[in-house]
């Protein structure tokens, strides 16, 4: 059960940013989370699992061949977590090559300006799979897509979904034809033509808001009209009501047609 000194510290340093992609490695944390794992094109190289816990028959059977089952000490595994409660279940994955990487596809993508809670990084992942979106590009001060708590609020999408780390200024022209930022003192959103739909899709940070030079580069700023007294709305609950506004609108996302 006693895994190598070494082999445990190099799951452990994959909780830093700069080790991740130097390895081009990732830890996965959970069942739900390993088995969209195990359903994408990402090598899952070793699944850890803590002495006594069972693993179920539909983890067993969506196993590749290559992937190596370890079981692992309660502490083992303690040691290893990135969560404040480990679930017992950790998967090492290799990145693919396209990994942060995606190429440029027709439909709406989401742009996060800045964002640093992986929380809401993670979030919007989700929420761009879920709509069917072309993808997600971010600029490279944002938090860490394939950081732990980015890949547990993304619920496995972030193995799915085209994402693409780059900065605003340095994007080719085509995938800024027609850019829509979210801003509280912007047009309302639900009255936007489907003639002004955005190709990219712009939520700022949770502190900031959109930068002002992406603001001067946006043909258009939308706003989501509220009833309440709340000062504003989390930046993934923002990005999500945009883009259920889009879908609703019948405008052509990018995976989901």
């Amino acid at each position: 059960m006693a895994i190598p000194k070494q082999e445990r510290q190099d799951i452990r340093l994959l909780k830093r940013k700069h080790a991740r992609w130097e390895k081009r490695q990732i830890t996965v944390e959970g069942e739900k989370a390993i088995l969209e794992l195990l359903k994408s094109t990402w090598i899952t190289e070793r699944i850890y699992f803590t002495a006594g816990r069972m693993l179920s028959e539909q983890l067993r059977q969506s196993l590749s061949p290559t992937t190596t089952l370890v079981e692992v000490s309660a502490k083992d595994m303690e040691l290893m977590t990135s969560l404040k409660t480990s679930p017992g279940l950790l998967a090492l994955a290799t990145m693919p090559d396209k990994a942060g990487r995606a190429e440029h596809s027709g439909g709406v993508w989401l742009y996060l300006d800045r964002m640093n809670d992986p929380g809401n990084v993670g979030t919007l992942v989700r929420v761009a799979d879920w709509f069917g979106m072309a993808g997600v590009v971010m600029s490279s001060d944002s938090a860490d897509p394939f950081g732990p708590k980015a890949v547990q609020s993304a619920m496995g999408s972030a193995f799915h979904t085209p994402i693409r780390i780059q900065n605003f200024k340095d994007l080719p022209s085509r995938w800024t034809t027609r850019v829509v930022g979210l801003d509280a003192g912007g047009q309302n959103l639900f009255e936007l033509p489907t003639s002004e739909a955005p190709t990219l899709l712009v939520v700022g940070s949770e502190s900031h808001g959109v930068s002002e030079d992406i603001c001067s580069a946006c043909h258009v700023m939308a706003s989501i009209p509220g009833a309440g007294r709340a000062e504003s709305l989390n930046a993934s609950v923002a990005g999500a009501i945009a883009a259920a506004s889009l879908v609703q609108q019948g405008v052509p996302m990018g995976q989901g047609g």
